[in-house]
């Protein structure tokens, strides 16, 4: 379970939130809502142990989260960074499950570049694909890289209705396999066991 305790962060003297609690359980999805500026990606990133609250406790299992904890159990994929432009797709992949520690086989990328892409060129670079491709790529760590609470940064941004569909279907099944999930969003969210935290 993760557990926000009357967190606040500022930035200088700007107050991005104020006091904000709830607490997510396995098998749930936390949404968290709100408009541009109200401080969705930072409190992902205070979760995540990016950025230090100005107050307040943040629990995992009832531990505070530090950097080692958010690395072991927690899967983050922010708007940004998270690629290099000039490496090949295939190398990005490389990359990315061995900073998390994952060994997998080629038949199991390649079925679940298969579910996300019609097709996809490996040795393209990064910086060739279309935003939207991007994002797609993005998504691929959830499905080659198991932890158990993903922590995502509005993760149906840019992508058609067909990739939003296959997305809903990941993250349903994640939460059915009791998985834990944090998500900002613009967009409504159909999964069972999802709840809602309106940032204000």
């Amino acid at each position: 379970m993760i557990e926000i305790k009357n967190l606040s962060f500022a930035r200088g003297n700007n107050l991005i939130f104020q006091n904000v609690s709830f607490r997510v359980k396995p098998n749930e999805l936390m949404v968290l809502k709100g408009t541009n500026g109200q401080g969705k990606t930072t409190l992902l990133s205070n979760i995540v142990n990016f950025l230090d609250p100005l107050a307040g406790e943040i629990l995992y299992h009832g531990k505070s989260i530090d950097g080692h904890t958010a690395s072991q159990y927690f899967l983050y994929i922010g708007e940004n960074n998270f690629a290099y432009d000039n490496l090949s797709l295939n190398d990005n992949i490389k990359y990315w499950l061995a900073v998390h520690n994952v060994n997998f086989s080629q038949e199991v990328r390649d079925k679940s570049i298969k579910f996300l892409f019609s097709e996809l060129n490996l040795n393209l670079k990064f910086y060739q694909l279309s935003y939207g491709q991007k994002k797609k790529l993005q998504l691929l760590l959830l499905m080659l890289v198991n932890k158990p609470v993903w922590i995502l940064d509005d993760p149906f941004n840019g992508l058609d209705k067909n990739t939003v569909k296959k997305i809903t279907t990941l993250l349903s099944k994640k939460v059915e396999n009791n998985g834990l999930i944090i998500i900002s969003s613009h967009q409504d969210v159909s999964i069972p066991n999802h709840k809602i935290f309106q940032l204000k």
